[in-house]
């Protein structure tokens, strides 16, 4: 075993043991001694991308649903309109929208965010401390680093608000970081996303590892968002024409490992997980009761024939009881591994330029673009007057469809269109409208005299 080899591995194992050490609060973690802070994990540029793959190793590695391994499939997903539980826990506060402070799982999701966080700013200062990495070299692996921090932050303000904007791995500094202000982490998100754009080749697709056009797709959905319309019609333009991705003809193939509409996906790294979402939501035997479930306002949504529903909705009867419960990822412990964790897609990007296109009054374009993906559900094309109200509400529901259960879609969505209150106060009798953002954890407020809570929340 070579010297190159031993760095490599260790540049991997230093991120994965940085992410799972233990800590009373978040952003009061110091640097693991000789492991990722060790210089020779950054003595050319590829051990410092092996520790950039910890990073992404430790995302699909974490043996629950947290910040990105499904915890923002499941935990938006109840509390939007899309699933439930079966069996009654603390979390079923986010499905009644009473999600309380000390809430573990609440709490978890906000640490194993900031844990990636800290460990992309780890390699951050090790890139660019380097003495013998290239300034092309440094350029590229922190495009990287800083596509990570972007697409975490992003969740982090659309689900708590305003939070902390951490810039490194000074413990003294982070535990006492007071909340900016969303605009101030949108700001961020766009200046990491504007530097990946920059330095990211156009030429190089490699799916497996965030590039330029997966830069172009998230940065399409922060100006979507941001209500930036005429720039998320250019850049979801530039996706879709030049990009090399195509819809797969049927949704059973969107999550393969060689489907071509994935943008960007992560690898399983655990010989009997594909994914988390699979293995949570799947049945493990027939006999098995689902823990989550598909509610019958997503379920009756879908049209009869809709492939979608047939294809992402799986049905189970136990004891004579009926289930259905989401089924995008379909492998609970495969043989073989067919399935990667995708991160972004192509389809999201026809119906974020449908939606910037109908608010531009380019109503024929949105139309086609609609029906790019009523085509591949196998459901008739949607025709309708030039009427933007209408066409937006057609949009909505293609989006509910095509992204249910997939990275909290639908909760974010009810959220930045308003339609919130308006959709869950009629089927949720605690529905409250501040319920849209979750409490920041009580720990972090109890441990940081600057960090002020959610509205409403103790």
């Amino acid at each position: 075993m070579g010297p190159n080899f031993k760095n490599r591995w260790k540049a991997v194992l230093g991120v994965f043991f940085l992410l799972h050490v233990g800590c009373s609060r978040l952003l009061d973690i110091d640097l693991p001694k000789n492991e990722i802070t060790d210089n020779n994990v950054f003595t050319d540029s590829v051990n410092a991308s092996a520790a950039i793959s910890g990073v992404y190793v430790a995302m699909m590695q974490a043996y629950s649903l947290d910040f990105c391994s499904g915890g923002m499939t499941a935990f938006p997903g109840m509390s939007a309109d899309e699933i439930g539980q079966t069996a009654s826990n603390s979390n079923d506060e986010f499905f009644v929208n009473t999600i309380s402070s000390t809430n573990s799982t609440v709490s978890y999701l906000w640490t194993s965010a900031y844990r990636y966080l800290y460990a992309v700013h780890a390699c951050m200062e090790g890139i660019a401390n380097s003495g013998t990495i290239t300034a092309e070299q440094k350029a590229s692996l922190l495009a990287e680093a800083r596509f990570v921090r972007a697409y975490i932050n992003f969740y982090l303000v659309n689900i708590f608000g305003g939070v902390p904007i951490v810039l490194g791995t000074d413990y003294k500094v982070n535990s006492v970081l007071p909340r900016s202000s969303e605009q101030e982490v949108y700001d961020l998100i766009k200046e990491d996303l504007s530097y990946c754009k920059e330095v990211f080749s156009k030429n190089k697709k490699n799916i497996k590892r965030p590039g330029y056009y997966a830069t172009l797709a998230l940065l399409a959905r922060v100006y979507l968002y941001e209500k930036n319309y005429v720039a998320a019609v250019e850049l979801t333009t530039e996706v879709i024409d030049k990009g090399g991705f195509n819809l797969e003809s049927t949704p059973e193939r969107v999550f393969e490992q060689n489907s071509n509409e994935t943008i960007w996906a992560l690898m399983p790294v655990i010989a009997d997980r594909a994914t988390w979402e699979g293995y949570y939501f799947v049945p493990a035997r027939a006999t098995t009761v689902p823990r989550y479930i598909v509610t019958d306002g997503l379920l009756n949504s879908f049209d009869l024939d809709d492939k979608r529903k047939l294809a992402w909705i799986g049905t189970s009867t136990v004891r004579n009881v009926k289930y259905h419960f989401p089924n995008k990822y379909r492998q609970y412990t495969p043989a073989a591994q067919k399935e990667w964790y995708v991160m972004l897609r192509l389809a999201e990007q026809y119906l974020i330029r449908a939606e910037s296109k109908t608010h531009l009054s380019n109503f024929d374009e949105a139309r086609s673009d609609i029906n790019y993906i009523r085509q591949r559900a196998g459901i008739p094309y949607f025709h309708s007057v030039d009427d933007k109200d209408i066409v937006l509400r057609e949009i909505e529901a293609q989006r509910k469809l095509e992204l249910m259960c997939e990275w909290g879609h639908r909760w974010l969505d009810l959220k930045r269109t308003g339609r919130a209150d308006a959709v869950l106060s009629a089927i949720k009798s605690k529905w409250n409208s501040w319920d849209v953002w979750y409490p920041i954890p009580q720990d972090e407020i109890t441990n940081n005299p600057k960090m002020e809570q959610n509205l409403n929340y103790r």
